[in-house]
């Protein structure tokens, strides 16, 4: 029985550590597959310049003697554990007892033990550990330690520097390859001896030092230096290279280094065909707005791998954006279905069957992610925007009040965000509404609809304007502009019949507001025929002429679309065109300032790490912003 045992858990560890020894990857150095591949929104500049730039991103090191900077807790990793910090997650009290006594042996001083999954939560949103020991199953509890760790992950609240084991007494191949999938640093068996864990402890130790320059330049927010030695090491097969490539993936894919991610992500599955490798080629794909590219490679991989909960997200992502709305409801469903404590899931899920009209489902999903995470740091505050405006909508003051309520504190308590903000300010019309007056709502709406021109004004905030301003309807509330509104929000995001059909569900369809959307996207439409009809002539000077048009046309209606489709017609034709640096010199500030993530069916945070993605909590804490000194300088245009 011990030998088997002995078997069994040896399979394990070499599944979770297999990263470091899946064969060694492409003949050629990386650079050598990748120095073409720059940003789409980088190439108008010269070839040349675009070559030698990549090249010097796979290949540049840091300066001979030039000294790594403290870790983020002020401490450089080693393998000297006497001080170490340790959080010890069990319900049973003898266990916890054992693997802490097992974790002094191991020289670690400051131990703290916690009995259920959600104090363990807590514990890690508030401090760091080096160490963090987990229970797979918590029998109180609806969560288990992999839906603990991924919430964890995907909120940014767990350094790359801290070592998470799962302990259980399960031995199945498919949660093995569920933890490795996580990134999860080792894996224990019950029961287990104390050189056991302090083998799998000094083993992630020993990962965790080979790779701190990296994690140290992600929590700086060094993003460009931290991709650079992960090719560096990728290139020279320098330990952990795997886990580094891993890293470089998601680093190039969030920078917008699309078609570099997409290398990499391939190069790695010339080794092996790691299921993440899969699913990251998918998400470049939807990153580049191709969907329909995306669709076929995660039917695959699900197929393959079925019970792969982020596979499960992406692909109802692409749905979303393919306006194959039902499929994507479905998709969610399989996922909540997999990880029904998973806060994030809960929340897209019941995002989605909201804005689709299916508002018992919604109510739900959202109130259960409310009593499992209010109060998390990974909760998204979008719920209870939703969940107040369905109690509005069947005249529930009471319950509506204390959604604001929680609505306002969650924005007090990050008074930086703008998104917040904005969700406060909607509800506050609703206040307004059930207990002031006409005069004051429509006050309070002003301020509302005041920032709809900016960059920054994203697909969820237009939602939450047409959601309000079919609300207020209901109460024959009616803005004297309410009907211009529509429309500028029509034009800036109804960019297909999909987004137009959102928007609609987002305004309660409302008839007027419907016909208003509708209209908005005819004209969008008619306005990239009407553009594009020059340049299919062939014409000399007619593919100018059309970016031209285009990119007067996004200016005036914010519409991301219309300016991409500009730069498109401007790559496509460059040769024939003879301003061309000229034009890309206008258009680019327009295309960071309207970048897509703001103008695409996002379901909740676009800054939280999307499904698949590794955290990588320097870069979660820093979220992408318009660049609005950029958005001024174009209005020069």
């Amino acid at each position: 029985m011990a030998a088997a045992r002995h078997t069994v858990d040896c399979a394990i560890h070499y599944q979770i550590n297999s990263y470091q020894r899946f064969l060694y990857g492409p003949s050629k150095p990386f650079w050598c597959l990748i120095y073409h591949a720059a940003p789409s929104h980088r190439r108008a500049r010269p070839r040349a310049v675009q070559r030698s730039a990549l090249h010097a991103l796979a290949r540049q090191r840091r300066p001979a003697g030039a000294k790594s900077p403290p870790m983020s807790w002020n401490r450089t990793l080693s393998n000297d554990f006497s001080q170490a910090t340790a959080l010890v997650a069990d319900a049973n009290t003898s266990t916890r007892s054992v693997m802490g006594a097992q974790l002094r042996e191991l020289g670690v001083k400051s131990i703290r033990q916690v009995s259920r999954a959600s104090d363990a939560r807590k514990h890690l949103e508030a401090q760091t550990f080096d160490i963090v020991l987990c229970e797979q199953n918590f029998p109180q509890e609806s969560i288990t330690g992999q839906e603990l760790l991924d919430d964890l992950r995907r909120g940014g609240m767990l350094p790359l520097a801290t070592i998470f084991i799962m302990v259980t007494p399960e031995a199945s191949y498919a949660k093995v390859a569920e933890a490795a999938e996580s990134m999860l640093d080792g894996y224990l068996l019950k029961p287990f001896t104390a050189a056991r864990l302090q083998e799998r402890i000094a083993q992630a130790r020993q990962r965790k030092v080979a790779l701190q320059e990296i994690y140290q330049l992600i929590e700086d927010q060094s993003f460009i230096q931290a991709a650079r030695l992960c090719l560096t090491r990728f290139n020279e097969r320098a330990p952990y290279w795997n886990f580094a490539a891993r890293i470089g993936a998601e680093l190039l894919l969030r920078l917008a280094r699309f078609e570099m991610a997409q290398k990499l992500y391939e190069a790695m599955l010339t080794a092996e065909p790691a299921p993440w490798a899969r699913l990251g080629l998918a998400r470049v794909q939807l990153e580049m707005g191709q969907p329909h590219k995306a669709k076929p490679l995660l039917e695959a991989l699900l197929t393959d791998e079925p019970s792969y909960a982020d596979a499960c997200d992406n692909f109802a992502r692409t749905l979303v954006e393919l306006g194959q709305f039902e499929e994507a409801l479905k998709a969610y469903k399989t996922s909540t279905d997999l990880t029904p404590a998973s806060i994030a899931r809960l929340q897209r899920h019941g995002m989605l069957a909201f804005y689709l009209g299916d508002k018992p489902t919604a109510v739900a999903l959202l109130e259960r992610s409310v009593r499992l995470g209010l109060g998390s740091k990974m909760f998204d505050g979008q719920t209870l925007t939703l969940l107040a405006m369905q109690r509005f909508e069947i005249d529930e003051p009471k319950q509506f009040r204390q959604f604001f309520k929680d609505q306002q504190a969650m924005s007090e308590r990050n008074p930086e965000s703008v998104r917040l903000r904005r969700m406060v300010q909607a509800l506050h019309v609703l206040d307004a509404c059930l207990y002031q007056g006409a005069p004051e709502t429509l006050e309070a709406l002003s301020h509302l609809t005041e920032p709809i021109l900016q960059p920054d004004f994203d697909f969820e905030a237009a939602c939450n304007l047409l959601s309000v301003l079919a609300l207020l309807a209901t109460k024959d509330i009616i803005p004297p502009d309410g009907e211009r509104t529509v429309q500028t929000l029509g034009l800036r995001f109804a960019t297909s019949m999909a987004m137009c059909e959102l928007l609609m569900g987002a305004a309660y369809k409302h008839e007027r507001t419907c016909e208003l959307l509708q209209a908005s996207n005819t004209q969008v439409l008619r306005l990239l025929d009407q553009a594009l009809a020059p340049s299919r002539s062939g014409e000399p000077g007619t593919a100018g002429k059309a970016v031209e048009t285009l990119l007067a046309q996004g200016v005036a209606t914010l519409n991301a679309k219309v300016i991409e489709t500009a730069w498109r017609v401007l790559q496509r034709y460059e040769s024939d065109i003879a301003n061309a640096t000229e034009l890309a010199e206008k258009i680019e500030p327009w295309r960071q300032a309207l970048g897509s993530a703001y103008n695409k069916p996002v379901l909740g945070d676009r800054n939280m790490r999307q499904s698949g993605g590794v955290s990588l909590r320097g870069m979660d804490s820093a979220p992408l912003q318009p660049t609005m000194g950029a958005a001024h300088h174009a209005h020069a245009v």
